[in-house]
C-alpha cells in the first residue's frame, strides 16, 4: 500500500494560476495510479468559493483514494484571519464530496479511515489544527485543542490491533521547524500523545520539505514542500507492519 504526501496546493480562483498544481496532480494520476494521496492542508489560497470549486475539480479524479485536512489558508482570509464561512466551505466543497468520512468544523473530532489490503492495514487520522481566533500570530501557529487531543488519545488507546499501522496528518508544525510563529501552540502535548503510538506523522505549512527518522518515538515524521512547481514528493510504502519512505518524482 502506497501513500503520496502532498501539501499546500494553494488553488486560486483563476485557472491560469493553477497550472502548476494541476500539473502535479495530473502527473500523480498518470504515474501512480494505485497510490493514495495525503494532502496536509492549504488546498486553497484563502478559502474563496471559486478556489474550492477548482480544488474539487482537480481532486475529484482521486475520489476514494485522497485524504485531506485543512490548513490556515483554507479557513482564513490571506491565511491570517479565521473565517467561519471559509471553514464551512472546506466541508461543503471538499471533505463531504470527497467522502472523507467526517467533517472538520464544529465537532473537534479527528477524521479516521482504515484501509485494508491483504495483511496490510492502515489507519489514517486527520486533525484540524486551525485555531478559531482573530489574532493572526495565533492563527498561523494553530492548535489541536483540548477536545480533539482527548479524542485522539482515545483513538490511539482503543485500537489494540498490533498490526495496524497508524498515520497521523495535519497542517501546522508539531515542533519548531524554522519559524516560531508556525509551531502549534500545544505542540508538546500533541507529541506526548503520539509518542510510541504511531508510525508516521505528516504535516506542511512552511513550504519546506524535510524528513526526521525516529523522532519522539515515531519512525517517520515528514514535512512536505508546497507541491506546485516542485519536482519531488515523498512516498510512504506500507507492507504488513513494515513502513518505508522514499523520494519520488512528481514532475
Amino acid at each position: 500500500m502506497k501513500f503520496i504526501h502532498l501539501s499546500d496546493l494553494h488553488f486560486h480562483r483563476h485557472q491560469a494560476d493553477n497550472e502548476d498544481a494541476n500539473a502535479v496532480l495530473k502527473y500523480v494520476k498518470n504515474h501512480y495510479a494505485d497510490a493514495f494521496l495525503i494532502i496536509t492542508g492549504d488546498i486553497t489560497d484563502d478559502g474563496h468559493e471559486g478556489q474550492y470549486k477548482n480544488a474539487f475539480a482537480a481532486l475529484k479524479p482521486f475520489l476514494g483514494r485522497v485524504f485531506i485536512c485543512p490548513g490556515n489558508h483554507d479557513f482564513g482570509a490571506a491565511g491570517n484571519f479565521f473565517s467561519e464561512e471559509r471553514a464551512r466551505r472546506f466541508d461543503q466543497f471538499l471533505s463531504g464530496p470527497l467522502n472523507q468520512g467526517g467533517t472538520f468544523t464544529g465537532d473537534q473530532t479527528p477524521v479516521t479511515n482504515i484501509l485494508k489490503d491483504g495483511n496490510t492495514r492502515v489507519m489514517l487520522i486527520a486533525l484540524d489544527t486551525n485555531l478559531e481566533t482573530e489574532h493572526p500570530f495565533d492563527f498561523a501557529c494553530g492548535e489541536v485543542g483540548e477536545k480533539q487531543l482527548a479524542a485522539l488519545k482515545t483513538i490511539l488507546s482503543t485500537t489494540p490491533d498490533p498490526d495496524l499501522v497508524k498515520i497521523v496528518f495535519f497542517h501546522h508544525h508539531p515542533f519548531m521547524h524554522g519559524n516560531p510563529f508556525m509551531e502549534l501552540m500545544d505542540a508538546r502535548r500533541l507529541m506526548r500523545a503520539l509518542y510510541n503510538r504511531v508510525n508516521v506523522v505528516c504535516f506542511g505549512h512552511r513550504h519546506v520539505s524535510q524528513l526526521w527518522p525516529n523522532l519522539n518515538g515515531i519512525p517517520y515524521v515528514l514535512a512536505a514542500d508546497n507541491a506546485p512547481g516542485k519536482a519531488f514528493a515523498r512516498e510512504i510504502t506500507v507492507v504488513g507492519r513494515h513502513v518505508s519512505v522514499a523520494d519520488i518524482p512528481i514532475a
